[in-house]
């Protein structure tokens, strides 16, 4: 397997208003919809829809939320035999408002929360044949500290997003083999500027600075890798689809560079339609998308 994705699915409920609420007070929206989402399951998306056999290891309840999130990886050719299904437990949903060309987000774990160290133990066998393994936040910490120090013990590269940001041991993150905060999450973490951070971790530390690309360093001198011009209908999942897109063209054999570049077209591309995983471009569109830019041939 070339990726392993152990992370969160949620079905997302968003909701678009021109902004948001004050304390106490009621608006009238003008657009209300449901999509597939989770941090974990958008990544596995961005991967797979860049031809990266993905494997994706997660938990859902057993209402009709979880058949449907399931079944959402399966016509994404994701692997998810190793989707745990929880009797009496809802799904995860993630409650999202859209307002000013930015959102706001609300994460109720449901199932998330159950995919346990424990629970985990029953899938080493395809975290151990991955070349890369991809984990973010939204599954508890002792589950993503319990994937991160098996990889580092098996020589399995980890990808850890540390978003959305929770306390975690720093000795924890000096195991991945990337992480990949964006610059509140840099500061949260390390208590360093992002320009700090990277020289302190320089070829490990990639912070993610939106439409201003992605920094980090390359042992010699800190890159700022830029980004590409979007007009953006819906920012959520844009991140998620950088990670994804990271960890495919990096199973691709892409330079560290290369990929981050690569990645950073997919993100711009995800933000063209509604919903984290609307926008997420196949590997052909990514090639289309990127003809007239010199410099970043996605072969």
């Amino acid at each position: 397997m070339d990726l392993v994705v152990v992370g969160s699915l949620s079905t997302d409920f968003i909701v678009q208003a021109d902004r948001m609420p004050e304390k106490g007070e009621t608006l009238i929206g003008h657009g209300f919809s449901t999509a597939f989402g989770g941090k974990g399951a958008n990544q596995a998306v961005a991967a797979a829809r860049l031809e990266t056999k993905t494997a994706f290891i997660g938990a859902v309840g057993d209402d009709t939320f979880g058949e449907k999130l399931k079944s959402n990886l399966k016509y994404n050719n994701i692997f998810c035999d190793d989707v745990e299904t929880f009797t009496g437990v809802s799904s995860g949903t993630a409650h999202i408002n859209i307002y000013d060309n930015d959102n706001s987000i609300i994460v109720v774990p449901g199932s998330n929360g159950l995919l346990t160290p424990e629970v985990l133990e029953k899938h080493l066998r395809v975290i151990e044949q991955a070349e890369y393994v991809l984990v973010q936040n939204e599954i508890p910490v002792e589950t993503i500290e319990y994937v991160i120090n098996h990889c580092h013990q098996k020589g399995v590269k980890v990808i850890y997003n540390p978003a959305p940001y929770i306390d975690i041991d720093i000795s924890t993150l000096e195991k991945c083999h990337l992480v990949t905060p964006n610059e509140i999450e840099c500061m949260s973490l390390f208590n360093l500027e992002p320009s700090k951070a990277v020289a302190k971790y320089p070829k490990k530390l990639i912070v993610t600075m939106g439409d201003k690309g992605c920094l980090y360093h390359n042992g010699h001198q800190e890159v700022l890798v830029p980004s590409f011009n979007a007009e953006p209908v819906d920012t959520t999942g844009a991140g998620d689809t950088f990670n994804g897109a990271l960890a495919a063209f990096l199973t691709k054999g892409k330079t560290l560079e290369k990929a981050m570049l690569n990645a950073n077209l997919a993100a711009s591309l995800s933000i063209r339609k509604m919903g984290a995983q609307g926008g997420i471009p196949t590997l052909k569109e990514c090639k289309e998308a990127v003809q007239n830019v010199q410099g970043s041939r996605i072969e």
